[in-house]
């Protein structure tokens, strides 16, 4: 059992961050029951990793230190005494046991692993724990499909209504003096055509053309947030390409890619 327990040990202090790092993902999406969980779970674990080896070391050290307070004492009458053991050599220190490689070599293994689970996770938006994989829903790729149906029309229908719109506006309605301030201090541009463009390329591409910040939603419903935007692909947009939009009204509809619907 005294082989195992370093082992063991190791497999709790792995799970112990997992747990944490789970606790501070409820953190972001608002779940304090489950951040409350996670996070009783995983000081437990981290107790049982490394509570016996703060124990042994307090203890070691406290031993110690008595005895060294015990030599210096006992040395000290005999001085005191005239004996000539008060001035002999104290003995050498109890030599520690040598880590084993086996154990060192289990505690990298289990480090790697969180670390690049973690870095993973990361890299794949921070998904929910709460909310079911986006493989085994079908409801989010129709909503997706429909929107970029709903797209490919958008450009024809704005074609043969947009300019006859536009104009009978310019006619109709008087230009005032605020009017013009209005339009002077709110950049505007049109919307250029950005689906199946990667999340970056598309926002560069908005800001092109006018108009600096854009958004960005999870087309699959998850609410999952973008964290590295070349990993996720603009499979829908709001408003269609052609559309005059100010700062903030492009919104951006995406998953993550290489999901389905990613438009490779």
């Amino acid at each position: 059992m005294n082989r195992c327990a370093p082992y063991l040990r190791i497999v709790a202090g792995m799970f112990a961050v997992i747990f944490l790092w789970l606790a501070f993902l409820y953190v972001i999406y608002g779940d304090v029951a489950g951040f409350f969980f996670m996070l009783v779970v995983g000081c437990g674990l981290g107790y049982l990793a490394v509570g016996r080896l703060i124990r042994d070391r307090r203890a070691r050290t406290k031993a110690e230190s008595e005895a060294l307070a015990a030599r210096a004492e006992a040395g000290h009458r005999a001085f005191l005494a005239g004996d000539p053991a008060a001035f002999a050599l104290p003995p050498e220190p109890t030599p520690r046991q040598p880590v084993r490689r086996g154990v060192v070599v289990a505690a990298a293994g289990a480090a790697l692993f969180v670390i690049f689970g973690i870095i993973t996770d990361i890299q794949n938006g921070l998904e929910d724990p709460n909310e079911p994989d986006s493989t085994t829903t079908s409801a989010p790729p129709t909503s997706a499909s429909s929107s970029r149906t709903a797209e490919t029309t958008a450009p024809t229908r704005m074609s043969s209504t947009a300019a006859p719109t536009t104009s009978s506006t310019t006619l109709s309605a008087p230009t005032t003096t605020t009017d013009v301030a209005a339009a002077e201090a709110t950049p505007t541009a049109v919307m250029p055509y950005v689906r199946c463009m990667d999340l970056q390329a598309a926002q560069d591409t908005i800001q092109s053309a006018g108009v600096f910040y854009s958004r960005s939603v999870d087309a699959t419903g998850q609410g999952r947030t973008q964290i590295v935007d070349r990993n996720w692909v603009v499979v829908a947009q709001s408003p269609a390409p052609g559309a005059i939009v100010g700062e903030g009204d492009a919104v951006l509809s995406v998953v993550k890619e290489g999901e389905r619907g990613d438009c490779s």
